[in-house]
């Protein structure tokens, strides 16, 4: 009884929701030999991309790609406890080391992190979904090499699907097999434009939802998750970047090209779409959106800053606080942040392309 009692004043205090150990300030990537480079005379460079959480661990896709975009060596994840930052390494190349070359997107499905390979753009090779079971030192358990540069993915129970990087379809795996459920599902895209592309996909209530977008415009799909058919679509305006469900059930878009944070309800059949914050000058290029609780956390790719936004301040979305993560050196170089992950309300994880670091932010209230 006592226990129950401090347990009930210890949540009381923090509001009732879980505050993580502070994260180590800045966690170098691996580099070098550590890389696996094809040819050890020309190692990559780590190049942080997705990020995802799961039993307390962190794992990050790195790209392995040197300053020209050239990849050199595998597509691997490193892992870490945030509190610790001591990173271990999982391969995901397979036999040869180029059945997964450039993985960007990582997520989590079930006790299991699904990445996607985004491949050699000179090529073609090296593009894939791979599955990976963290437990132990965690390993690479299952691959299915794409006809296509896969872009996002997300799982429900029988089906991982991924999005089309160089045009507007959807493709679904099975997960028992790991084999193509079916060809490629078009989706309704901008009509204008001179190209289409699948930013993100994910799973919200039941349904796969996924952003085809361009420079001029950008479209939501509502689509069944198991066969893929439109159940409906809203516009989302243009580079929509990502996406993301919001504690209270809307799905949060970020898009690049109007500086927008847009809000999509679902009620019934039905799909609206309102601006929630529009960011200033000081912001540009937006990349990712996570949510937690009442907020979302979101990424500034062109400026080297995060944002922490409140859907639930008076007066609609405001800005709490927005952080850099650090400076361009002396020689060009600059963080690039590529994805946020929140630990809890007060503090986060980012990936820095660029800098080939994951840094930890701390908001102000």
């Amino acid at each position: 009884m006592k226990r129950s009692a401090l347990v009930i004043l210890l949540l009381a205090a923090c509001g009732g929701r879980y505050k993580a150990p502070p994260a180590v300030a800045s966690v170098p990537m691996p580099s070098g030999a550590q890389l696996k480079p094809w040819d050890p005379e020309h190692p990559g460079l780590a190049r942080p991309m997705g990020i995802a959480q799961l039993n307390g661990k962190a794992y990050v896709a790195l790209g392995n790609y040197d300053a020209g975009y050239m990849p050199r060596g595998p597509g691997l994840l490193a892992s870490f406890v945030p509190s610790t930052g001591q990173v271990s390494l999982i391969d995901l190349g397979g036999t040869g080391g180029k059945q997964c070359i450039s993985p960007g997107w990582v997520r989590t499905g079930g006790d299991r992190l699904y990445v996607t390979c985004s491949g050699d753009f000179n090529s073609g090779a090296g593009t894939a979904i791979v599955e990976v079971d963290p437990s132990g030192q965690g390993s690479a358990t299952r691959r299915f090499a794409t006809s296509t540069s896969p872009a996002g993915v997300a799982a429900t129970s029988s089906r991982i699907w991924f999005g089309d990087a160089f045009k507007g379809a959807v493709y679904a795996l099975d997960r028992d097999s790991f084999t193509a459920a079916g060809g490629p599902v078009s989706i309704a895209c901008p009509l204008e434009g001179t190209y289409q592309t699948v930013n993100d996909v994910a799973i919200v209530g039941g349904d796969l939802y996924a952003l085809c977008s361009n420079s001029v415009g950008g479209v939501l799909n509502r689509l069944e998750s198991t066969t893929g058919s439109s159940k409906g679509t809203v516009q989302v305006g243009p580079v929509a970047a990502a996406m993301v469900e919001t504690g209270d059930g809307r799905i949060a878009v970020v898009s690049g090209a109007d500086n927008k944070l847009r809000l999509v309800t679902i009620s019934g059949n039905q799909l609206s779409v309102a601006t929630a914050y529009t960011y200033g000058g000081q912001t540009s290029t937006l990349q990712d959106v996570r949510a937690l609780d009442q907020f979302v956390f979101t990424v500034a790719s062109g400026t080297n800053t995060v944002q922490k936004i409140d859907l639930s301040a008076k007066g609609g979305a405001a800005l709490v606080d927005e952080e850099s993560v650090g400076s361009c050196d002396s020689s060009g170089v600059c963080p690039t942040p590529w994805n946020i992950l929140p630990l809890d309300d007060d503090q986060a994880l980012v990936t820095n392309q660029g800098s080939s670091t994951v840094v930890a932010v701390k908001w102000a209230h």
